[in-house]
């Protein structure tokens, strides 16, 4: 099924499949199947030289996919602020807010 939309502006020529999850996962089975398609990419994953250059990249890249909270990110503290009641005596009483008020002139 074909459904039309709108590529992003800033790859307009290149863009070749919308956003939708659907549309992402067939993008990518295209694109593994013509990599894998090309002769020099036949046998990456195959052979010994290959098991040895992964086993080097995983010991110069220690738990790498050891990340406790799935991010690369710190969590912040929440910080917690004090109420006082110093601020309800810094409210004006009713009297002070008839002080400013002018005279009613008949």
């Amino acid at each position: 099924m074909v459904t039309l939309y709108r590529p992003d502006p800033r790859n307009l020529r290149l863009q070749r499949y919308c956003a939708q999850p659907a549309c992402r996962r067939a993008s990518k089975a295209v694109s593994q199947r013509r990599w894998l398609a090309k002769a020099a990419n036949r046998d990456y994953f195959r052979g010994a030289e290959h098991v040895e250059r992964v086993r080097a990249w995983r010991a110069d890249h220690p738990g790498y996919w050891r990340h406790a909270s799935g991010t690369l990110q710190e969590h912040s503290l929440v910080q917690v602020t004090e109420t006082t009641k110093k601020s309800a005596s810094l409210a004006p009483s009713p009297s002070q807010d008839l002080s400013g008020a002018q005279p009613l002139v008949l």
